[in-house]
């Protein structure tokens, strides 16, 4: 890996601790703490944007609760999931046991990427669709990964911590819209965690050829494509294609839309009384993640094209407020109605189009019949329509000024200790 790898990884150390400050203050996340310290205790190990330290295992779990809790982090679309939110915490836990060099710490986040992309890309779509949160059962494996090259596990080790992963693996998309989503990720992240303890420490032996069975019970050929292996690495996958970084706190699935319908509104400058009917076009299963067509409240409206178009269509922005647990408007509702979801696979996909295969168009019928569409394959965020650096310190600015303010402390860091405090106290 090179020069390109480690500045994408920057990029999504930048947007982790925005993700992670952004969620601070939470009540969930210190009632989530409050179990945790009186069924185990405290501890040492950090959890970002709190003074309260836990044990290594809980502060993988809450850091990872923390990091997706507004689903304001990461996305890859080879794993059409949320793999840096797992892999941060488990490293972060066991990087708190020692001082090791930053940029080993890097290259080792970078490895899990690149494991979990690779999995994610060849298990097939069917996996997701199935109705399996991938983020959490592809994540621990990419967390597992690089957790394993950061302690320099042997092949033996890996081979097991990775069979305790796999077998441990778990979480499933009927849970989106409640807590137990973000929870996902937390658990996925002190599973990996622990499975790299129990291995490094020879406490537990296990099947240690256990990714065939993955694949078995997963991937339709019920077999590992071998390239998985073999496949030189030329451009890895934190690079190209990239990670997706995101302007707001709801699901990828949703940007598409919320492209269409920003841009509609610029050249047009709707009247929500004038719109009689808005129709939302995906392939099929394109908007599998957004199950819910009537939200009852904004956590479930993360997962809602209808909510984020009408958000848009009544107030012209997006923001942190509205995805919580309040109830939703009745003028929201009311928009909300006018919108219908159709598929359509005759229309093609863009090469740009990330995820491959998809897009979403946006269609505003008003009630003189006159219609305005806006289509959308590669929304802003997303690796074929990049943030720059300074849009993504923007964002930290919003949550964590202080680190924002000392950004470039992250050049000068040499190891984990210092950045360890730089999360703690900013720089």
């Amino acid at each position: 890996m090179g020069d390109k790898e480690r500045i994408a990884a920057k990029h999504a150390i930048i947007d982790f601790l925005a993700t992670a400050f952004a969620s601070s203050g939470n009540k969930h996340i210190q009632q989530l703490m409050d179990v945790l310290i009186q069924e185990h205790g405290s501890g040492t190990h950090q959890v970002i944007g709190y003074d309260q330290g836990l044990t290594a295992s809980d502060a993988a779990l809450v850091n990872g609760f923390i990091l997706h809790y507004y689903d304001y982090d990461d996305v890859h679309s080879d794993l059409r999931g949320h793999a840096s939110s797992v892999i941060f915490p488990a490293l972060l836990s066991h990087c708190q046991k020692g001082n090791y060099d930053f940029q080993h710490f890097i290259d080792s986040y970078i490895v899990g990427i690149e494991v979990a992309a690779r999995i994610g890309r060849t298990i097939g779509k069917q996996h997701y669709e199935e109705g399996w949160h991938t983020s959490s059962t592809i994540g621990i494996l990419g967390a597992t990964a690089a957790c394993s090259y950061f302690l320099a596990l042997d092949k033996a080790s890996f081979s097991n911590a990775l069979g305790i992963a796999i077998t441990e693996a778990s979480g499933m998309r009927a849970q989106f819209g409640t807590d137990v989503k973000p929870l996902h990720i937390g658990l996925a992240a002190q599973k990996a965690y622990m499975a790299i303890i129990y291995s490094k420490q020879h406490a537990i032996e296990g099947n240690k050829n256990m990714l065939p069975i993955f694949y078995e019970m997963f991937h339709s050929p019920h077999i590992i494509p071998s390239h998985i292996y073999t496949q030189r690495i030329e451009n890895w996958a934190i690079q190209q294609p990239g990670l997706w970084f995101k302007l707001y706190p709801c699901c990828s699935a949703n940007y598409h839309a919320i492209d269409a319908t920003i841009s509609l509104q610029e050249q047009y400058h709707f009247k929500v009384e004038d719109i009689a009917q808005i129709n939302v076009i995906f392939p099929t299963n394109g908007d599998a993640a957004l199950k819910f067509s009537q939200p009852k409240n904004g956590l479930e409206g993360r997962f809602s094209v209808e909510f984020v178009i009408a958000k848009l269509l009544m107030h012209g922005t997006l923001t942190l407020d509205d995805f919580l647990e309040l109830r939703i408007d009745q003028d929201i509702q009311d928009v909300m109605s006018k919108i219908q979801r159709i598929y359509n696979d005759t229309i093609i996909p863009d090469d740009n189009a990330l995820p491959i295969g998809r897009f979403t168009i946006v269609e505003i019928i008003t009630h003189s019949q006159d219609i305005y569409s806006e289509r959308v394959d590669a929304p802003r965020g997303s690796p074929n329509q990049p943030l720059s650096q300074d849009v993504l310190i923007e964002k930290l600015k919003m949550y964590a000024p202080k680190h924002a303010e000392n950004i470039a402390t992250l050049d000068l860091i040499k190891n984990t200790n210092q950045f360890i405090a730089y999360i703690a106290t900013g720089g």
